[in-house]
């Protein structure tokens, strides 16, 4: 993890194994960090202590499945593409669709990462039914069931989504499953200028659609696309990507409302209906791989939080760190949502790191108002020891530090990778 190599691997088949090495790691003081497929061990700070890296390689199973109650139990190993797999056997899947779908299901939870169906589905937080921990101290313990209706209290399976590796182990999950559309359509809008970008989401917003996705890319951005999914046949400029998933007819009215509200301001939009093709574009949309490719440099990728009325205006200070960065700076947002993605090539400069860290924490500030934030998600060692990667104020961080004391007090789990 950011250059530094644990003393140990190990890969425990069984969650007694993994209680018997929790307990050893509090006693010696050694550190642990779970693994997974390690598709996201470079979020975070750099690890202040890595001992031990403990594999769920072997954690790979889905021990329950009942398609008739729309429920599944996974071994947190397990990858998120084997999973959708078998589920399409009945015309189900999970409905989270985050970078890197190859990545473990422990991964996944562990980083609450999701992808552009969060408009329509909600994140890993909405969809975990019950989770298995194994505790820093060694118990096993189980929270929420495998029915919807299970929670007196707190809703504790939450705390676990996105704790990244610091309160316990992970082993499974029971998740809730929904069935796949039966007809999807995806429809392309280009805009010259941000301005009709806002109108073009308004209109959205204001009418009766319900997309599964709306996704926003600028045009350098935009040229990636164009290079992978050539078939989307529209001009350059500022575009947003709906997905429209449900009955055949239901499909079809909603696609010629887009249309025509959108024609009302002058924006014409190209519909993509074959499958093949369909997916090509959102795999480009979901994905970080394709935006990364490329690069001149190192890069840093950041996650932006903030509200989605405030989109074109946030695009504008982005665009401002241009001139701070040598090579490409590249935008995709899910435009509904609120969440943007910001890819930069950065070169090997002090100079250059210091007017990022600058501008990152600029942005910082703009978002604040609104409870925004903004995670540096990728970036090269050097650039993490001049900035807070997590960025978050002191009234989050008294309230995680009183968490992680609670659950573990040596410390022993994934130190100094999260906020505290």
């Amino acid at each position: 993890m950011d250059g530094i190599l644990p003393e140990w691997v190990t890969e425990p088949g069984t969650t007694e194994e993994i209680g018997d090495l929790l307990k050893l790691a509090r006693d010696r003081n050694w550190s642990v960090i779970p693994f997974g497929s390690g598709a996201r061990q470079g979020i975070g700070n750099r690890p202040s202590r890595f001992d031990i890296a403990l594999s769920m390689r072997r954690f790979d199973r889905i021990p329950e499945y009942e398609p008739q109650d729309l429920v599944v139990k996974v071994e947190s190993g397990c990858r998120l593409l084997d999973l959708q797999k078998k589920l399409a056997q009945d015309n189900l899947f999970l409905p989270i669709d985050p970078p890197y779908n190859s990545g473990t299901l422990g991964g996944i939870v562990a980083s609450n990462v999701s992808g552009p169906l969060r408009l329509a589905h909600g994140t890993m937080r909405d969809l975990l039914l019950g989770v298995g921990v194994v505790q820093p101290s060694g118990a096993k313990t189980r929270f929420g069931a495998r029915v919807v209706k299970n929670v007196t209290g707190y809703d504790m399976c939450k705390l676990y989504a996105g704790s990244f590796g610091t309160l316990g182990v992970l082993t499974d999950f029971y998740f809730k499953l929904k069935p796949l559309p039966p007809c999807q359509a995806t429809v392309v809008g280009v805009m010259k200028e941000l301005h009709d970008v806002k109108a073009a989401l308004i209109k959205l917003q204001e009418s009766p659609l319900s997309p599964l996705a709306v996704e926003f890319i600028i045009p350098e951005a935009r040229i990636v696309l164009d290079y992978l999914a050539p078939f989307v046949k529209t001009h350059e400029g500022y575009s947003l990507v709906v997905l429209f998933g449900e009955v055949e007819n239901a499909v079809k009215w909603q696609v010629e409302e887009l249309k025509r509200i959108w024609g009302l301001l002058g924006i014409a939009g190209v519909q993509l209906t074959d499958p093949a093709e369909q997916k090509a574009v959102w795999d480009v949309l979901r994905e970080d791989k394709p935006f990364l490719q490329g690069s001149t440099g190192a890069t840093v990728k950041l996650k932006i939080n903030s509200l989605p009325g405030w989109l074109t205006e946030l695009v504008r200070q982005l665009e401002l760190l241009k001139s701070k960065v040598h090579g490409r700076l590249l935008i995709k947002s899910h435009a509904a949502n609120g969440v943007t993605r910001v890819y930069m090539d950065l070169s090997d400069s002090d100079q250059e790191r210091q007017e990022v860290t600058s501008s990152i924490q600029q942005v910082r500030r703009f978002v604040q108002p609104f409870r925004g934030s903004v995670i540096v998600e990728m970036a090269p060692v050097a650039l993490k020891k001049m900035i807070d990667v997590w960025g978050c104020d002191s009234r989050e961080r008294s309230l995680m530090q009183q968490i992680r004391k609670k659950y573990d007090p040596s410390g022993i789990l994934s130190p100094g990778r999260f906020v505290v």
